[in-house]
């Protein structure tokens, strides 16, 4: 029987699930009540959110979210990390906090609508460029035509002032002869 405290949770998770970008599933087995706190706190600033959440519950907000795909990384005590902005500056900070902590275990995530399954979750998801990195990308490749364009001007009016230069030269010479 559903009670309210899990129908307020399905809701919350729902609506988590409803703007995410990813989700990355771990066993949070191990890890302290500060530890939790610490990653938290480094995820927030950069649009991420650590839940914990029991899975049926967590299962069915998947379900309302077409998301039902993440279900086989849904078994035992599970963590939900949500990333709402820049899934790979999320994965990045979840990465760097379990390389010192090393309690955390992915059992597997989405990225978008996409499962990925297992340990390598973080690693797939951290290695997409982030928000930064891409627009800085997206500049270069823009620019690098445009640079393009503005050598080729310059130099074709470098062409035309030398070549205006010499007939000028030339002409001169002719007069003093």
């Amino acid at each position: 029987m559903p009670t309210p405290r899990k129908i307020e949770q399905v809701a919350d998770l729902t609506a988590m699930m409803a703007k995410t970008q990813s989700i990355i599933v771990a066993d949070y087995r191990g890890i302290t009540v500060a530890e939790i706190t610490e990653l938290r706190n480094k995820i927030r600033p950069l649009g991420g959110e650590f839940v914990v959440a029991k899975n049926t519950l967590a299962l069915i907000a998947a379900r309302a979210n077409g998301l039902e795909a993440i279900q086989p990384a849904l078994h035992g005590p599970t963590a939900l990390c949500f990333a709402y902005e820049d899934a790979s500056a999320v994965a990045k900070a979840i990465k760097e906090f379990n390389a010192t902590a090393k309690k955390l275990t992915f059992r597997g995530g989405l990225l978008g609508n996409v499962y990925i399954g297992g340990e390598n979750v973080v690693d797939v998801i951290s290695s997409i460029p982030t928000r930064t990195e891409a627009l800085a990308q997206l500049v270069g490749v823009i620019s690098a035509p445009v640079s393009g364009v503005v050598g080729l001007l310059n130099t074709v009016a470098t062409g035309v002032v030398y070549a205006v230069q010499a007939r000028a030269d030339k002409l001169e010479s002719e007069k003093a002869a």
